[in-house]
């Protein structure tokens, strides 16, 4: 126990430099997982949100699409009820700011 322990003191140089080079290839290992994750995670979002232009354009009474990305960023659920009021409600405010129109 105490020649293991003279030879940890002794080299304490060369132990820390393979930790420090231990965590520097962890870290560099991380970052790249970290850039896959960022890039599937943008294709999952990209494909999620083609597919709810797809779903919202195949619905019934012209569904917009944009609402029911809308919805789904915001992490609430895309109802027929919630995005035919909240289309309601952009009519509205369409409406309302362009009084003159037919």
């Amino acid at each position: 126990m105490n020649s293991v322990l003279n030879a940890v003191t002794g080299h304490a140089a060369i132990v820390l430099a393979v930790v420090a080079i231990l965590e520097g290839v962890l870290a560099a290992w991380l970052f790249r997982r970290n850039d896959e994750m960022r890039m599937q995670l943008r294709r999952a979002r990209d494909a999620a949100d083609e597919a709810a232009r797809t779903a919202a354009l195949a619905a019934p009474g012209g569904i917009d699409p944009e609402i029911v990305i809308q919805l789904i960023r915001s992490g609430q659920s895309p109802t027929l009820d919630v995005v035919h009021t909240l289309m309601e409600q952009r009519e509205g405010a369409d409406a309302a700011a362009d009084p003159g129109g037919v």
